[in-house]
């Protein structure tokens, strides 16, 4: 079994058109998929990460208009981070929030100098200088954004986990998962960098009420098929059931809920660009070869976009 880093992580937003500007426009992240949630074909998934949409960078965001706000509390996956170069770039993203009229926060994160603002369905994200930590190869810079190259976002930084007791998750993700921790409860995949990171907090209280602004889930990204199957196989001695092993036509999935949190294994492929030209990523619906038969049906129950 091989943990890579992360995979994405999925969100709700109860606006599709103000999330799409926030994300592209003001933070320049390309949108790399237009599709549905395959569970539940009658809404939005969007997917925004770096040019070709690779495994680290994305994220992801089921479109539900009628939502309330969430009620933010423990048990819930609390914020997330992204990685920018240096201190270049995190004063570059402190006055392009500030043209934006997005309020930022200086603060320190992860033992780096960062950002903390609010996006438009209030969660939280915080900007972190990357500086000379390592982050994967593969990542590459948006060219169809307006952010200079050497100021943009690379991908995700570490993601904050609130639970009310945090030994069992310290117990998966060393004992089961295979993190190492690099300081007390912040565990990763590659002490060289911060891009496989996860920072547990204990936190009592009541637990979060799902809503507009609400993070589903942490999926991390594994090579392949056999590393689902290598999972599932640890999976299978935990209390609680998986999913099992979930076709998404962009990767292959399998879900577990452990000590609250939603977790998701997602293989590397084979990608976005399995069907689509790299030019192309995000201009137009795409369904998966399951869905394509109901694409007119889809179509008129999704709200038009421009």
């Amino acid at each position: 079994m091989k943990i890579n880093g992360h995979h994405h992580i999925s969100m709700y937003t109860k606006d599709i058109k103000a999330n799409q500007h926030f994300y592209t426009h003001v933070l320049g992240l390309r949108l790399v998929e237009i599709s549905v949630n395959q569970d539940n074909p009658s809404m939005y998934h969007f997917f925004y990460g770096d040019e070709e949409g690779m495994p680290g960078t994305l994220l992801s965001f089921f479109d539900i208009p009628n939502l309330a706000p969430t009620q933010k509390g423990t048990n819930s996956i609390y914020r997330l981070s992204l990685l920018v170069p240096d201190s270049a770039a995190l004063d570059y993203f402190e006055t392009r929030l500030a043209s934006f009229n997005v309020t930022s926060e200086r603060l320190e994160y992860a033992g780096q100098p960062a950002l903390s603002f609010l996006d438009p369905d209030n969660i939280e994200i915080i900007l972190i200088q990357n500086d000379d930590y390592t982050y994967p190869a593969f990542w590459k810079k948006n060219s169809y954004s307006d952010i200079p190259a050497e100021y943009q976002i690379v991908g995700m930084g570490p993601v904050e986990l609130r639970v009310k007791k945090t030994e069992p998750t310290r117990q998966f993700l060393t004992d089961i998962l295979q993190y190492e921790e690099r300081a007390p409860l912040h565990f990763t995949q590659d002490k060289g960098g911060l891009y496989s990171d996860l920072i547990v907090v204990e936190e009592d209280g009541p637990s979060v009420r799902p809503g507009r602004g609400y993070i589903h889930h942490i999926a991390v990204d594994v090579p392949d098929d056999s590393d689902l199957e290598a999972i599932i196989r640890y999976l299978d001695e935990l209390p609680g059931s998986h999913s099992g092993i979930i076709d998404r036509y962009f990767f292959k999935s399998v879900y577990y809920r452990h000590n609250t949190i939603m977790y998701e294994f997602a293989t590397s492929g084979p990608g976005f660009m399995i069907d689509t030209p790299k030019d192309e990523l995000g201009k137009k619906l795409n369904l998966p070869d399951f869905l394509e038969p109901e694409r007119d049906e889809i179509e008129k129950r999704l709200p038009p976009l421009t």
